[in-house]
């Protein structure tokens, strides 16, 4: 039972070790929108490509390890459910560690995230944060508020990229500012979708 319970423990510290690097590489990316420095802009890049072939790597180990879990001990009830749902977890922190790639990406070959017209995506990556905080507390520590405000989150994100869509609708011409702004809202609707799913997890 002892080894048991090291081996739960074990799951849940891999989780949390995700969380960990993922939350960094969504802050690195409000770096990328708020840093006037080209090389503290390069820096970021190369840590946010750095960090998401580090959430590979802890992906496939955590998924392995759960899975061997699982066929070693073959929990039921509570554990079952919680088993499970770590698994999505993971999966979901990978993913957020995937758009925080492609954001990277948008900002390397479209334009650069800090450009004075694409300001206001402070606010919304700032929203991702606290989302991604909140969502943490919800499925680790129970916290039922946590997940009404990762609603609230989740809706605002929403409309902000609605209103952007519907804004470009609109527009003749659209800059690659504009295009940059519609690929990083995007990746962040994403991103706070897989947040949601972990808040819900629990």
């Amino acid at each position: 039972m002892a080894s048991r319970e090291v081996s739960l423990s074990g799951l849940e510290k891999n989780a949390k070790d995700m969380y960990r690097v993922s939350l960094e590489l969504l802050r690195k990316v409000l770096g990328l929108v708020t840093t006037e420095s080209p090389q503290e802009r390069e820096r970021l890049l190369g840590e946010i490509e750095d960090g998401a072939a580090l959430l590979d790597v802890l992906r496939r180990s955590s998924t392995e390890a759960i899975l061997l879990f699982a066929m070693r001990y073959q929990p039921l009830g509570r554990d079952f459910k919680w088993v499970h749902s770590l698994l999505g977890v993971v999966y979901d922190m990978f993913r957020i560690g995937r758009y925080c790639r492609e954001i990277a990406l948008a900002d390397r070959y479209v334009s650069r995230l800090s450009e004075e017209s694409l300001r206001d995506l402070k606010e919304v990556v700032e929203l991702a944060i606290e989302a991604y905080e909140n969502a943490y507390r919800a499925f680790f520590e129970g916290c039922a508020s946590c997940v009404d405000r990762v609603k609230e989150i989740d809706s605002r994100v929403d409309s902000l990229y609605m209103g952007l869509l519907k804004e470009v609708g609109s527009a003749g011409v659209v800059p690659s500012t504009t295009v940059a702004k519609v690929l990083v809202l995007r990746h962040i609707e994403r991103v706070v979708d897989h947040i949601v799913n972990i808040a819900l997890s629990n």
